[in-house]
């Protein structure tokens, strides 16, 4: 019995030391774009730059029940935005256009709306009120 434990016992400690763990460093997740996500960087196509989303953009909270937040990026004229919502693998490019309500972003073959209010920010999927924000 002793002589079984004993050769278990060695079996594991050379499985254990036969191989090295991978290891992997902080900044080594580079995207094609260079943005480092293990570092909260996202790459940005309305601003064309790596950006913490959730530093640098409006917070806009769902009025589900389950309250899930997504953000707007303006890009730096105005003319984009760009919406990252958690229940899209890839964020919404919209263009800005004006109606006499104001201006709003809208997408070519999307159908999201973005308004800009007096009152804050609202997100429309189709005729659908999905997301708000207050005006700071």
């Amino acid at each position: 019995m002793k002589k079984v434990l004993l050769c278990f016992v060695s079996f594991l400690c050379l499985t254990a030391c036969s191989s090295t763990p991978e290891q992997r460093f902080v900044g080594a997740d580079k995207d094609a774009h260079g943005c480092i996500a293990s570092a909260g960087y996202t790459w940005s196509e309305a601003r064309q730059e790596c950006i913490r989303v959730w530093k640098e953009g409006i917070k806009i909270t769902s009025l589900a029940e389950d309250g899930t937040q997504g953000y707007i990026i303006l890009s730096a004229d105005g003319t984009q935005a760009e919406v990252f919502l958690p229940v899209k693998t890839k964020p919404v490019l919209l263009k800005r256009a004006f109606s006499q309500d104001g201006p709003f972003w809208k997408g070519d073959d999307n159908p999201w709306l973005l308004k800009r209010l007096p009152l804050g920010w609202k997100l429309y999927q189709g005729s659908r009120l999905q997301y708000e924000a207050p005006n700071p």
